[in-house]
């Protein structure tokens, strides 16, 4: 790569992260950026932290564990927790690091379990790819946490080969972990378009979330994503997420280009993020 086009690249994302960052100044996010480096203490880590931190760069110092930033939400959380930031709607850019990769990340997070308030902020977000980086956004995927945890018992759930068999789609290896008459192994023979319509028939007491679903498919309809689907076996690439999770992709793409979701931390909020 020769010394030209290196700084066409580079002029070219530090104008989508200003260009991000005054998107969503105009609509009165507070803006955010926070250290690389986070520190813990072992007895304080939840859940997610632990999950997290197998695939953290990580050292440990004088009893205190330090950890490069791998995940913008989680970060937020913490920093709104220990200084009291009382603001509601909050965008960053910024890098996150694992122990293979490193990405830059354009997010947003609301702190309001008013699904019309997260709406708008997904709107805000769908708006920034499509008029200031141009970009067709092709599919929305959407599922729901809470399917996969009144589908499966907690046994189930935890099974690491059950999880991986639900991502790869392998109706053969799940049937014979499960059991071929088991709900979810039956669910995985019916087409994405159909699922929906099949567990209100089987299993009601998901009406719930297969409404709140349809609603996210109509909002990400009305702002223009060209086809929208459900998928109700998806699994959440963050084990926060405790409600609806998004992926839009542009045409022809195998990644995301932006994906989110519902999670709690004080109080029940939304977050989404792109990669650029």
């Amino acid at each position: 790569m020769n010394q030209i086009k290196m700084n066409q690249d580079l002029m070219k994302i530090k104008q989508q992260e200003m260009g991000f960052l005054n998107h969503f100044q105009q609509r009165n996010y507070e803006l955010i950026d926070l250290g690389l480096v986070e520190s813990f203490q072992w007895k304080d880590l939840s859940q997610d932290d632990l999950h997290l931190m197998e695939r953290r760069h990580k050292w440990e110092r004088n009893g205190t564990l330090f950890a490069l930033r791998s995940d913008w939400t989680n970060a937020i959380v913490r920093y709104r927790k220990k200084y009291q930031l009382h603001a509601d709607k909050i965008a960053y850019v910024g890098s996150v690091y694992t122990v293979d990769s490193e990405r830059k990340q354009l997010g947003v997070e609301i702190f309001s379990a008013d699904v019309k308030e997260q709406f708008k902020v997904l709107e805000d977000m769908i708006c920034f790819l499509q008029q200031e980086l141009h970009t067709t956004l092709s599919v929305g995927v959407i599922s729901h946490n809470m399917l996969l945890k009144k589908l499966l018992n907690k046994d189930e759930h935890d099974d690491e080969l059950v999880q991986q068999y639900i991502r790869d789609r392998n109706y053969d290896a799940l049937g014979s972990r499960l059991g071929k008459d088991h709900l979810l192994v039956r669910l995985m023979k019916e087409a994405p378009a159909d699922q929906g319509d099949y567990l209100k028939k089987h299993f009601p007491e998901l009406a719930d979330q297969l409404k709140e679903i349809e609603q996210w498919q109509d909002q990400l309809d009305s702002l223009g994503v060209e086809y929208v689907y459900s998928d109700l076996l998806a699994v959440p690439v963050q084990s926060y997420y405790k409600g609806i999770f998004i992926h839009v992709y542009e045409k022809n793409a195998v990644n995301p280009i932006g994906s989110g979701g519902q999670y709690t931390s004080s109080s029940k909020a939304f977050g989404m993020a792109i990669t650029i």
